[in-house]
C-alpha cells in the first residue's frame, strides 16, 4: 500500500482553472473523501492521480514515486468508475480476471485471485452470470472486484455508489467501509454526497471551484467549518445563516440580527473582540433549534419567532421549514412528540452556545 501526495497541482482548460493549487497528503491505509457540488474538481483529481489527465501543474506522488510522466498502467492503481465499466460479453469470472490476464500472470494465480475476492463479496454464486443478468448492486461489486483482484497499491472509486437505489445505496456504504478495514488499503474515494463522506472517510477534502477549502476528520468538518461553504455543504439539512452585526455593551458582547438578539458568553467571546461593530455571517444548525415544549435539559436557549410553512414527517424527527417576520428563511428539526403545525406562528428555542460565527466579507470563521 502507499501514501498518495498532491502538491500544488493544478489542471487548466484554457483559460479555466478546474483544480487550482491543489495541495493534499493523504496517509498510507487511510479512507479519504473527496466530496464537493458538480464541477468542483474532484472527479478531475481523481483522474490526474489515476494518471487518465495530465496535471497543468505540480507534483503527484504515490508512495516515493513522482508519477506524473507515468502512464495510468505503471502508477499501480485500481479504479473503480461510476458506470462500472464491465465488458457486456465477458461473464463476471472473465470481467474480473481480465486485468490480470494481460499482465501475464499464470492461470492458477489469477483463479485464485478471482475466486478469493469473490468469496470476499458474497459474488461466488455470480461467476458464470454475464452484466446484463446482475443487479445493480451486484454489479457494484463485480466492479470493486476487478480492483482488489489487482491488489493495488491505491484504489480509486469514482462515484461508483451513485447508480444504486437507496436502500442499496446504504448497504453498499457498510459493504465499502468493511472493505476498507479488511484490505487495510489506501482508498481515496469521490462524492458530491456529503451523507457518504461523512459516514465512510477517515477524514473529508471538501471542494469547490477547484479549490480546497478544508480537509478533516467528519466530525470535526461538522463542528468547526473553516468558512460559510463548508458548513453550507456538510450537514442535512443544511446550516441556517442570519446576517448581524456584532455590538458591545459596557463589557457585553452581542450579536443583533433582524430576528433576534444573542448574548455571547465571556467564555465564547475572546476570538471576536477584535470585530466590534463588524458585519457578520451567524449560523446555527437546524439540531441545535427545538420547540420550547421539548428542550433537553441543561441547554440555554435564546427565542426565535417565526412561520411554519412546510413540515416533514421523518418518524424520529420533524423537519420544519420556517421565516421570520422579516422574511428570513430556516430549518429546523424538531422532537417527533412536538405539535408544531403548517401556518403556525410559533416561538422557538435557539442553542445560545451552538452558533458559528464568519466575517461578513470573506465568509471564513472568526477566529
Amino acid at each position: 500500500m502507499a501514501s498518495v501526495v498532491f502538491d500544488r497541482v493544478s489542471k487548466q482548460y484554457d483559460d479555466v482553472f478546474a483544480v487550482k493549487d491543489l495541495s493534499l497528503a493523504i496517509a498510507d491505509r487511510e479512507f479519504l473523501v473527496l466530496v464537493g457540488p458538480s464541477g468542483c474538481g474532484k472527479t478531475t483529481s481523481l483522474r490526474m492521480l489515476a494518471g487518465l489527465e495530465s496535471a497543468t501543474q505540480g507534483e503527484i506522488r504515490i508512495g516515493d514515486r513522482y508519477v506524473n510522466d507515468l502512464p495510468a498502467k505503471d502508477r499501480d492503481i485500481a479504479m473503480v468508475f461510476q458506470s462500472y465499466a464491465l465488458y457486456p460479453h465477458m461473464s463476471v469470472y472473465e470481467n474480473m480476471a481480465f486485468g490480470l490476464q494481460l499482465r501475464g500472470m499464470p492461470k492458477s494465480e489469477i483463479q485464485q485471485r478471482v475466486q478469493a475476492a469473490a468469496t470476499q463479496l458474497g459474488i461466488e454464486a455470480l461467476l458464470h452470470r454475464k452484466p446484463k443478468a446482475l443487479s445493480g448492486g451486484q454489479r457494484q461489486r463485480v466492479a470493486v472486484g476487478r480492483a482488489i483482484v489487482r491488489n493495488p497499491a491505491v484504489f480509486l472509486m469514482d462515484e461508483p455508489l451513485s447508480n444504486l437505489d437507496a436502500k442499496l445505496r446504504v448497504q453498499a456504504r457498510t459493504e465499502l467501509s468493511k472493505l476498507h478495514r479488511d484490505l487495510n488499503a489506501t482508498f481515496v474515494y469521490v462524492t458530491h454526497d456529503q451523507v457518504e463522506a461523512m459516514t465512510m472517510g477517515t477524514r473529508i477534502a471538501v471542494l469547490n471551484d477547484g479549490m480546497l477549502q478544508q480537509v478533516d476528520t467528519p466530525q470535526n468538518l461538522y463542528n468547526h467549518p473553516k468558512n460559510v461553504f463548508v458548513a453550507s455543504f456538510i450537514g442535512s439539512p443544511s446550516m441556517n445563516f442570519f446576517e448581524g452585526t456584532l455590538r458591545r455593551d459596557g463589557e457585553t458582547l452581542s450579536a443583533s440580527t433582524s430576528s433576534f438578539e444573542l448574548p455571547i458568553s465571556i467564555r465564547r467571546s475572546r476570538p471576536f473582540q477584535g470585530h466590534v461593530n463588524s458585519a457578520v455571517i451567524i449560523g446555527i444548525r437546524p439540531e441545535n433549534i427545538y420547540d420550547p415544549k421539548c428542550i433537553p435539559p441543561g441547554i440555554r436557549t435564546i427565542p426565535i419567532e417565526a412561520t411554519v410553512t412546510v413540515t416533514e414527517q421523518m418518524g424520529s424527527e420533524i423537519v420544519a421549514y420556517l421565516v421570520t417576520p422579516d422574511g428570513v428563511d430556516f430549518v429546523a428539526r424538531v422532537d417527533r412528540r412536538s405539535a408544531i403545525q403548517v401556518g403556525q406562528t410559533i416561538r422557538l428555542a435557539m442553542d445560545s452556545e451552538q452558533f458559528h460565527f464568519f466575517d461578513r466579507q470573506t465568509e471564513y470563521v472568526l477566529a
